[in-house]
């Protein structure tokens, strides 16, 4: 996995999959009119990790990265990414599904309620809201948690 090659041409410091290092607002520091997100985007998330190339941090990114970017333009002070606790979440088939959390993952679920909440994570909460402008933006506030999209 690497980052897009469009990352090449903005001037800053790259990982080894060639996403920009910014900073806790997201910014590029070298490139300070820059924000950055999603699979571009190589940011500290504490405990010594950062982002994974991953929709649990692309969505996330996006939407303080959009906040940011709206707030710097408008001379508004910017907020600090502050992501969720790390998980993962893997289909089993026919055996249901393996749900952990933190960096050691622990195991929290398994079976058929791991299944339901791995559905739940590729049917409701990945997708943005369509043709709600209400939807679009709160779905876009970059407090809104995992939890909170899937009620």
């Amino acid at each position: 996995m690497t980052a897009s090659q469009l990352t090449r041409q903005v001037p800053g410091r790259h990982d080894r999959l060639g996403r920009l290092l910014v900073d806790r607002h997201l910014r590029v520091p070298e490139t300070p009119e820059i924000f950055a997100a999603g699979d571009t985007a190589c940011a500290d998330v504490g405990a010594g990790q950062v982002t994974l190339q991953s929709c649990q941090y692309a969505i996330p990114l996006g939407r303080y990265a959009g906040h940011n970017a709206a707030a710097d333009l408008l001379g508004l002070p910017t907020a600090a990414f502050s992501p969720e606790p790390y998980v993962t979440c893997l289909d089993l088939g026919a055996a249901g599904a393996v749900f952990t959390t933190g960096w050691e993952r622990t195991v929290r679920l398994t079976g058929k309620t791991a299944k339901d909440r791995k559905r739940t994570i590729n049917q409701r909460r990945i997708y943005p809201p369509l043709d709600d402008a209400a939807a679009i933006l709160a779905a876009a506030d970059p407090d809104l948690t995992w939890a909170e999209m899937a009620s």
